[in-house]
């Protein structure tokens, strides 16, 4: 610390280009990320199942579905206050064509636009709507979703209704179905 203060008396040409220059930088990221935020392209960063979060509400999104924005408005309306976690389950293969190199980081998510955009979709409207809110990706595997049911032990699950029925390893206490504009979802609800 010492040094730095010292640094900045001493070498005043020196302070001055390096905080030019981190502003510049700081400037371009900010106007970056204001450009992808106003086309409704807000970047997510996924996370891990941490734990319990009742009263949650669990949006189950698809590759194969497409009724993802409407599971997503539908989790955003019922949320009432709670977390939503939004559940990305992915139904292609990862591409493995080339072997990795030293230090690289292997994700089906970074190379999955489409979970990239419908995250972004539900990011930008649970900002708008003050939501708190986790994002988990998943290769589809049997019984994936009914492990993060498990850990997170929602209230409600929020699925398309055309896909409701694969999900027989989750016990729901009861099913509701609601018809919205972008198509019908079902709700998987659970009193824990």
């Amino acid at each position: 610390m010492i040094a730095w203060s010292t640094n900045l008396v001493a070498k005043p040409l020196a302070t001055v280009f390096g905080g030019t220059v981190a502003s510049a930088g700081m400037l371009v990221a900010y106007l970056n990320y204001m450009g992808h935020k106003r086309r409704g392209r807000i970047p997510v960063m996924i996370t891990g199942v941490e734990g319990r979060l009742p009263g949650s509400v669990l949006a189950v999104l698809t590759s194969r579905n497409g009724h993802n924005d409407a599971v997503i408005r539908t989790a955003l309306t019922n949320a009432e206050g709670h977390p939503v976690v939004f559940l990305y389950v992915n139904d292609k293969k990862p591409q493995t064509s080339r072997a990795p190199s030293i230090f690289e980081v292997v994700d089906p998510y970074l190379d999955d636009m489409q979970a990239k955009e419908y995250f972004s979709k539900a990011e930008s409207l649970a900002q708008r709507a003050k939501i708190p809110r986790r994002y988990i990706y998943r290769q589809n595997a049997p019984g994936v979703v009914s492990r993060v049911w498990q850990a997170v032990h929602p209230r409600d699950i929020v699925v398309a209704a055309n896909i409701a029925p694969e999900f027989e390893d989750v016990n729901p206490d009861r099913i509701r179905y609601e018809l919205t504009p972008s198509g019908k979802v079902a709700h998987m609800l659970k009193q824990w």
